[in-house]
């Protein structure tokens, strides 16, 4: 910092000295509000908080516990006007009615699993409220409790990577530069994990997947809201889907970060043994294959569509194309896989073991890839082995 001449250098802190009387007036060393009740008001000693007061006179308050606790001790309700405040009481199991516990696996010393803890939750057998009896849809929000092309579950990739932004012109996805790399423009994801130091609004707070589940309208942006607007009329309340112990499980899953796995260091994580798809597998066995169908009919680096846009024009019709570059065909061919456990209902096999393919071509009555074919085979068996 530089100064100039009669200027003077000096720390004030984080706020300057401020001037003038002060905003509230009267007694404030040691006072007490006249709302406590009698035998807490006369405990308080001099330069205590009420924090102190408590646990000088209750030191188990100290201590930590697993649950949400909370019950007023202060207030003296036979005053006029003075009202307690609710006691809380939300626990994982034990809850005064057994229909607010929760059924699937509880947590154990603050470690919540997005597999083990929250994926569950989706899958929880609530009749025709069943979670994923609706949200099973790719193209909207798939709550599968299977693993994509990423090695993790596709629902937690659904709730935590926004949908990408596509050109209205082009129908590609945006792309923009980010420290010299190219990256996919994406929409807002139901769920927020951005936070700088000092948030006070907290993540759960923040993301669209709370407000929904909770009925409530809290901290979510704007833009989040319209990605991701309510559910229809004709869709049940979600706010009554899940119980009391559960949406306490979501919130603070979220409030931990949204981790996949919140315990790195657990043997059973599997964290870095995630089952990818093969490259070299793909550049063998599934690479020549592609080169060979997909490749050499529309799936070229001209623009094809095999449609009413001339060839070499637009891809709006085609979002798979292949260059011949194996690395980049690669990670192409990930993005037409979505579930590894079911090889045969990801894209790269759905569509060209159908006919006619693409939808809508005329004269063409023979898949281009047959189920059962050598072909086909060898690249179900690839996607396989990221399952």
């Amino acid at each position: 910092i530089q100064v100039r001449p009669g200027e003077r250098r000096t720390c004030d802190g984080c706020h300057s000295p401020r001037r003038g009387g002060a905003l509230n007036s009267g007694a404030v060393v040691n006072s007490v509000s006249t709302s406590l009740l009698p035998a807490m008001a006369s405990a308080h000693l001099s330069g205590e908080t009420m924090a102190a007061t408590r646990t000088r006179l209750d030191p188990t308050a100290l201590k930590l516990v697993a649950d949400m606790l909370s019950t007023d001790i202060w207030a003296d309700t036979s005053k006029a006007g003075v009202t307690a405040r609710t006691s809380i009481a939300i626990r994982y199991t034990g809850n005064a009615l057994a229909a607010d516990d929760l059924s699937t696996t509880v947590p154990a010393n603050g470690i919540i699993n997005y597999p083990d803890h929250i994926q569950p939750l989706w899958s929880r057998n609530r009749g025709a409220n069943t979670c994923t009896t609706c949200h099973n849809d790719p193209a909207k929000l798939d709550l599968g409790g299977t693993k994509g092309g990423t090695g993790r579950l596709v629902s937690y990739d659904e709730l935590m990577l926004g949908d990408p932004v596509l050109d209205p012109v082009t129908g590609l996805p945006r792309t923009r530069i980010e420290e010299g790399v190219a990256v996919i423009e994406r929409g807002p994801a139901l769920v927020d994990t951005a936070a700088s130091e000092g948030e006070a609004l907290g993540l759960a707070r923040k993301s669209r997947l709370v407000e929904i589940l909770f009925g409530q309208s809290l901290m979510a942006g704007s833009a989040t809201r319209t990605a991701h607007p309510n559910p229809p009329a004709t869709a049940p309340n979600h706010a009554n889907l899940l119980n009391r112990a559960e949406k306490r499980l979501i919130a603070e899953w979220i409030d931990l970060g949204s981790k996949y796995y919140n315990d790195p260091f657990d043997a059973n994580s599997g964290v870095r043994q995630v089952n990818g798809l093969s490259q070299a597998t793909f550049e063998t066995e599934v690479f020549p294959t592609l080169r060979t169908t997909c490749a050499a009919g529309c799936h070229q680096a001209v623009g094809s569509s095999a449609s009413a846009t001339p060839a070499g024009t637009s891809f709006r019709n085609n979002r798979f194309v292949l260059t011949g570059d194996a690395e980049g065909d690669y990670n192409v061919t990930l993005t037409m896989i979505s579930d590894t456990c079911k090889p045969a209902a990801n894209a790269l096999l759905s569509k060209p073991s159908t006919a006619p393919h693409p939808q809508g071509a005329v004269g063409r009555t023979q898949p281009v890839l047959p189920i059962g074919s050598a072909a086909y085979n060898r690249i179900a068996a690839w996607i396989a082995g990221g399952c």
